[in-house]
């Protein structure tokens, strides 16, 4: 199983739309699971949770791992291919306005109502900015992160959580020297701020 899989087919993609596939995929992510296992745990029919495999397995995002023979019974047994699926930033214009994918302006909203939940306040005759500077932003990490994984070209012997750490700290060196990147980050520093008592800006 590859630790990242970048998806840059349109029509693979829009399959991560679908609520059910997410989280079967997800479970996927973890053990291998029959199509009875998955049908119990999200509460659907078994031909529907077929169905949903057979898409996923035709786009090479869940595997067969093995087949289970109990008398008359024959089991398969999935996985998902990759521990974690990236949809591609240069899908942005294709699937932008597609619920579910990270650079919708609906999610790009979710986030500014998460912000709020953690304290952090800004002008509201500033929020179409706010809301413009946290997606430039994303889609700079992620065409970072992108052409960090793909410039790999051997595995890393090392688990997940330092996979990962490594992986954030490219990223982040990188977007260190993107001038563009780093201005609009000051720039959403001065407009979140925490409302204390000494109004401090994004701390």
């Amino acid at each position: 199983m590859r630790e990242i899989l970048i998806i840059k087919d349109p029509e693979i993609a829009k399959l991560f739309a679908d609520e059910t596939r997410r989280q079967i995929l997800h479970r996927l992510r973890h053990r291998e699971l029959s199509a009875s296992d998955l049908a119990e745990a999200l509460g659907k029919s078994h031909s529907s949770i077929l169905h949903h495999l057979k898409l996923l397995q035709d786009a090479g995002l869940v595997e067969e791992t093995r087949v289970e023979r109990r008398r008359n019974l024959v089991q398969s047994y999935y996985r998902s291919t990759a521990k974690m699926f990236i949809i591609s930033y240069t899908l942005t214009e294709t699937l932008g306005d597609m619920e579910g994918f990270p650079w919708s302006r609906e999610v790009l909203r979710r986030i500014l109502d998460g912000l709020r939940d953690m304290g952090y306040v800004y002008p509201e005759e500033e929020g179409g900015r706010v809301l413009e500077l946290v997606g430039a932003c994303y889609m700079k990490e992620q065409r970072a992160l992108e052409e960090i994984i793909e410039r790999q070209t051997t595995p890393i012997k090392a688990d997940r959580h330092i996979y990962f750490a490594i992986t954030r700290l490219l990223t982040m060196l990188k977007l260190s020297g993107d001038e563009e990147y780093m201005r609009m980050m000051g720039e959403l520093r001065e407009l979140l701020r925490v409302p204390t008592g000494e109004g401090e800006n994004g701390s």
